[in-house]
């Protein structure tokens, strides 16, 4: 089996786990497409799976996500394949992955329509694209079988690239292959979280530390690999979002190792970890426990909300006991990064993730997500200040990619 057939069947799989049966038809005659206007609006990127297993995205925008059924027929922008979404400010990028290695932007059109902006190919699919600047966007290619890393610079409102710079993937570790796990671009450095797996079987027999690579930027040059004893690897499988970085430009790192996102093995505790702003180390006097503060649990994904807050997603199993590639089961709570503490949001039903980023929005003090409930899919709307939240529309999809507004 080659390595994009068995990174297929593994991505697949965890979806497979979550999303399989909640397949739904996109068929309802009843749905009206949305009306468009010139006051932002929800957009949803739903995901349909056809008979043979393949995936058909479709990115569509919505005035109300509270009420009634969001379904994709006659309306959005429509995408076979396999892509992941990220807004970043007022454009939506669509990543390809496995055998789709294009990026397309959607934006809005002066009339309010839903827009694509460029499409743009590269020899391996993207891990991630960030903001670097308001001109400029930094994306990052590491394949588990390349012996590069590359960097692509972008302009944001063409989506042409400006610039490519490339590294040996020995510069970062001689060990098997790094997975990406989390990037962020900070007071004149460029921090890269990953995790080393074996490209063909992706086991992780390496677990006794975290380690973050720091480039220059803009320059993009490699300065130096940082690493931390107290946790282990940082980040998971396919979730992206390790590494967040605050309003003051501190970063901090996620560690897990947990089999739910694609460890096989786990030897140091869960935990958070921070980098200063400006900084080339990690911080030795800051350290969230993670088990300590959970009861032993772990966090899966993370989503910065200000003011040293996080939205994340607890694995409410114990390590040890843990299904491997489920991304579950899951608790969302909102962690204080300064007091250390978690609070647990109330009338949200346990649930599985999907094995990739965290399709979830952040709206004023809202977060809106979907959650699989009873073979159907439905949008939660989560208070951050009280930590409640309110069940909506229910979504004809087989799993939500992106949820955004515009």
């Amino acid at each position: 089996m080659t390595l994009t057939n068995l990174t297929k069947k593994l991505t697949l799989s965890v979806l497979g786990l979550c999303a399989a049966a909640f397949i739904t038809s996109c068929s309802d005659d009843s749905a009206e497409p949305t009306p468009t206007t010139g006051e932002e609006q929800f957009v949803v990127s739903i995901a349909l799976q056809a008979n043979d297993a393949t995936f058909t995205y479709y990115t569509v925008p919505f005035n109300d996500v509270m009420t009634g059924k969001l379904s994709a027929v006659g309306q959005g922008i429509e995408q076979p394949g396999y892509y992941d979404f990220t807004q970043i400010d007022k454009t939506i990028y669509s990543i390809g992955g496995l055998d789709d290695v294009n990026v397309v932007g959607i934006s809005r059109d002066e009339k309010g329509a839903l827009k694509q902006i460029g499409d743009v190919s590269f020899a391996n699919s993207l891990a991630d694209i960030v903001k670097a600047d308001e001109n400029t966007l930094v994306a990052v290619e590491m394949a588990p079988n390349s012996d590069v890393i590359k960097f692509h610079t972008f302009n944001t409102n063409t989506l042409t690239v400006k610039s490519t710079k490339q590294h040996p993937v020995s510069a970062i570790t001689n060990l098997k292959a790094p997975f990406y796990a989390g990037m962020s671009i900070s007071n004149g450095y460029l921090y890269l979280g990953y995790y080393v797996a074996d490209p063909k079987t992706f086991a992780t027999p390496n677990t006794d530390k975290a380690q973050i690579a720091v480039f220059t930027y803009p320059g993009l040059e490699f300065q130096k690999v940082i690493e931390d004893t107290r946790i282990g690897p940082i980040g998971g499988f396919n979730t992206k979002t390790a590494l967040i970085k605050t309003e003051q430009g501190d970063v901090y790192a996620m560690s897990h190792s947990n089999k739910a996102n694609g460890f096989s093995q786990s030897t140091k505790p869960a935990g958070i970890v921070r980098i200063k702003s400006g900084q080339t180390v990690i911080d030795p006097s800051y350290l969230f426990d993670v088990a300590a503060v959970t009861g032993g649990k772990t966090i899966s994904h993370m989503m910065y909300l200000g003011n040293g807050k996080v939205f994340v997603e607890i694995n409410t199993a114990d390590r040890a006991q843990q299904a491997s590639w489920t991304d579950g089961p899951l608790k969302s709570a909102v962690i204080d990064l300064n007091s250390k503490t978690i609070n647990y949001i109330q009338g949200l039903p346990e649930h599985a993730g999907q094995g990739r980023r965290l399709a979830a929005l952040q709206d004023g003090n809202n977060v809106y997500m979907t959650i699989p409930e009873n073979k159907a899919i439905f949008v939660y709307k989560i208070n951050t200040q009280n930590y409640t939240a309110t069940k909506g529309a229910e979504v004809q999809a087989t799993f939500v990619a992106g949820f955004s507004k515009l």
